[in-house]
């Protein structure tokens, strides 16, 4: 299943990405009018085969009436719930603790990464300019990954502990629903 977020939707589109699922984001347009992205939306969701998740009722409405197009109007602002929301109108399940399978910057796949391209990496050059000693960085967190598109690396740290509690805080209300009416709007 392939997502396209538009751009109020840029923490979802990470989230999903963290989660496995392949999501394009209009965030990743530029140079085009609100009209001009709207319609490149419209023709990149039918495609590349890909739901549209919007909060713009007008887009939405465009989608569904005008084109056909699988999209999901996401009504809430927090992120968590938006997943939620997600999940339940499309049957998806989460891991707890999800595989690193896609980067959330450019939503190229991931692969493993060498101590070699760790210490090349401009995310360990940042940490070296604030006095992070990288030879007992590279020791403690001994997973690395590496974008394929972007060359970005990752690493299961602090941060990664934070979204594997709240990925599994999410699982544990799965079939709760988070509101007395879900108000979940979607169209085939």
């Amino acid at each position: 299943m392939k997502f396209l977020t538009d751009r109020m939707l840029g923490r979802l589109c990470s989230w999903l990405r963290i989660l496995g699922y392949d999501t394009t984001s209009a965030n990743s347009f530029s140079e085009l009018s609100n009209a001009e992205e709207d319609t490149y939306m419209l023709k990149l969701s039918s495609l590349e085969q890909r739901i549209l998740l919007t909060r713009d009722t007008q887009l939405h409405r465009r989608a569904k009436e005008g084109h056909g197009i699988p999209t999901l109007f996401v009504e809430d602002g927090d992120v968590l719930r938006q997943l939620n929301q997600v999940r339940q109108c499309f049957g998806l399940e989460f891991a707890d603790e999800p595989n690193i399978l896609r980067c959330t910057v450019c939503n190229g796949s991931i692969q493993s990464a060498t101590p070699t391209n760790v210490r090349q990496s401009s995310e360990i050059s940042n940490l070296r300019s604030k006095g992070v000693d990288i030879d007992k960085f590279v020791q403690r967190y001994t997973e690395f990954y590496k974008c394929k598109q972007c060359g970005k690396i990752f690493w299961k740290g602090g941060h990664w502990r934070q979204i594997v509690r709240k990925i599994r805080a999410l699982n544990s209300q799965v079939g709760i629903s988070l509101s007395n009416d879900s108000g979940f709007k979607v169209s085939p």
